[in-house]
């Protein structure tokens, strides 16, 4: 007489019949919750990504609107300029840290000058902001880490060209 699965008791172990049934729970609460983290560390990017956006969209209109600014183009202002402006920078955008390069249009595939946004780690990532405004003959440089507070943006103008650095 063959023995039928649905309706003997004795085909499974009633511990082993628990022991099962739990492994099935796990996996699927594992599963849910791994689905639920990997959709909030995504939304934790996607907001660490739009600070840096925004970010480098102020550091790059302060740096446009001191290039154009008339304290510059001024035929009335002497030969030699020197300007020096301070603002802070959040310490963390996103809790990590980062760091803020201007780059020469040379090292950029469209050629322009632009502020990079860089996250701490070495597989951070980067936001590129372009400086349409500045000429090619403008020398932009230098980098500065969050770490420090506060950005120093340097323009000096002279005989010999013009330079456009942070620190």
């Amino acid at each position: 007489m063959p023995r039928s699965i649905f309706r003997d008791d004795n085909a499974v172990n009633l511990v082993i019949g628990y022991i099962l049934n739990l492994m099935v729970l796990i996996i699927i609460t594992a599963t849910i919750t791994g689905a639920f983290f990997l959709f909030a560390d995504s939304s934790a990017k996607q907001s660490m990504r739009a600070g840096y956006t925004d970010q480098g969209s102020e550091i790059a209109r302060e740096v446009t609107n001191i290039h154009i600014s008339n304290y510059i183009s001024n035929s009335n202002f002497s030969r030699n300029t020197n300007l020096l402006m301070e603002r802070p920078i959040p310490l963390t955008i996103g809790g990590r840290g980062y760091s803020i390069e201007l780059r020469k249009g040379s090292s950029n595939p469209d050629g322009l000058a632009s502020v990079v946004i860089k996250e701490s780690g070495f597989l951070g990532y980067e936001v590129y902001t372009k400086l349409n405004l500045i000429d090619a003959d403008v020398n932009v440089s230098g980098e500065v880490y969050s770490g420090s507070g506060m950005l120093n943006l340097i323009v000096i103008k002279n005989q010999s060209g013009e330079w456009i650095t942070i620190k």
